[in-house]
């Protein structure tokens, strides 16, 4: 029961990212590339956390493990020169690989019962959820601002 509130608080933590303006084109199409990235990540999470197929969760978290994965792999795929851009790229990228373990570790643990190890896990999850709204609202900020 406690994985699915996991899935559930991760997916409703991961609000998607507002369009970019401002007025440089270079700056609009690298937000908008990241942004797309990080949107699409999150869709595939929501499509992989509706499926209920086991009791306790462990192929969601797995499935959310690689979709987090992925978002981190694409994201380093975008080409940013803004420098702010980047860094917040490279914080995603840590956050969603952060995610990405620990629920990998909260999968396996409930596979084996493992009470302790699922409580290390689920707060690692919940420590790393916590950066994701700071991070896209800085994303948000910077890609709004003119």
């Amino acid at each position: 029961m406690r994985t699915q509130v996991t899935l559930a608080a991760l997916v409703a933590a991961l609000g998607l990212v507002a369009g970019a303006g401002g007025c440089g084109q270079n700056k609009v199409s690298e937000c908008n590339a990241l942004i797309e990235v990080i949107n699409k990540g999150v869709q595939s999470i929501e499509k992989g956390t509706k499926t209920g197929a086991d009791q306790g969760g462990s192929s969601e978290l797995k499935a959310m493990a690689d979709a987090m994965d992925k978002v981190a792999a694409d994201a380093a795929q975008v080409k940013l020169t803004t420098p702010e851009l980047q860094k917040f790229s490279g914080e995603y990228q840590a956050m969603a690989k952060d995610v990405a373990k620990a629920a990998r570790d909260l999968a396996t643990a409930a596979d084996a019962n493992d009470a302790e190890k699922s409580n290390t896990a689920q707060a690692a999850i919940e420590k790393a959820i916590k950066q994701e709204d700071p991070l896209v609202d800085n994303i948000n900020k910077f890609c709004q601002a003119p």
